[in-house]
């Protein structure tokens, strides 16, 4: 198990008058090879629950044990933090260094991994995000485009090898192309880091891409669901103030419109079939 959560608490400013209780009672498990999404409005706890994943928030209530780390006892940070990878919202703000690969590297540098061994990691993860290692390698970060750099702060995790990669808003900002080429970035990425978290306001993104959704609402963990036990639910979607994805808002009116869609698709692909199918029930 990656990640179990047992009544998980944290409190911002405890004990002063701005104290905020931003995690109350959240218990959990993400399970080995899960693309999980976390979902919530703004303030509802999202952010502070990923950041104890790998050590960034202390843990200081309940039970977190994240791959073979118990957060409640005395671990490794170093070696928490290469196994769990994270990348925050626009991630490209956070390159920092002259030249594409030192600053890929500066993970693997710190490790204390060789230099034969980071260049090495350097190289496998440029190439893997999409990028040409001898097109950039040399190149200044702030010199390539904002999704080019995005693509390198990405290769920057992935180069420290994570089990467990965590993504907040990982296609904030980004037009639908290169939404769709970041998402698909990600699905490659998962073949060699099986465990996949990502928190996103997008509801297409989750509908499409992941297997189990958690839910948060004003620092609690409101449920743990698939996505079409999710948005198969109108009682669940109105109980929650959620959007539908685009695919099931458009698949909701053709029903209304007497056509009828079987199931919940949650792609485009699968509402294509779907309405392939309901018009050749009604040529019958």
């Amino acid at each position: 198990m990656p990640i179990i959560a047992e009544h998980l608490n944290y409190i911002y400013s405890p004990k002063t008058p701005y104290e905020k209780k931003a995690l109350e009672d959240v218990t959990f498990t993400i399970n080995d090879g899960d693309f999980f999404g976390i979902i919530g409005k703004t303030g509802s706890g999202k952010s502070t629950l990923i950041s104890h994943f790998n050590g960034l928030i202390k843990l200081t209530d309940g039970v977190l044990k994240v791959d073979e780390f118990d957060l409640g006892k005395k671990y490794d940070y170093k070696k928490l933090r290469s196994r769990v990878g994270m990348v925050f919202q626009y991630p490209e703000y956070q390159l920092f260094d002259e030249t594409v690969a030192k600053d890929v590297g500066f993970g693997p540098r710190n490790l204390g991994l060789s230099a034969e061994e980071t260049a090495l990691r350097v190289k496998e993860a440029i190439n893997l995000v999409g990028l040409n290692y001898d097109d950039v390698a040399e190149r200044s970060p702030f010199e390539l485009s904002g999704g080019q750099m995005r693509r390198v702060a990405l290769a920057g995790v992935i180069a420290m090898r994570p089990k467990i990669l965590v993504l907040d808003e990982p296609t904030a900002g980004l037009d639908p192309r290169g939404k769709k080429e970041i998402l698909n970035l990600i699905l490659r990425i998962k073949e060699s880091c099986p465990t996949i978290i990502i928190i996103s306001h997008n509801m297409d993104e989750v509908a499409s891409y992941c297997n189990r959704i958690a839910v948060m609402g004003a620092g609690k963990l409101q449920g743990v669901f698939t996505p079409d036990e999710l948005f198969g639910s109108a009682e669940l979607i109105h109980k929650y103030g959620l959007e539908l994805p685009t695919v099931s808002e458009a698949a909701y009116r053709l029903k209304e419109a007497g056509i009828d869609i079987k199931g919940n698709p949650m792609t485009e692909d699968m509402l294509v079939k779907a309405i392939d199918e309901a018009m050749k029930e009604r040529k019958k």
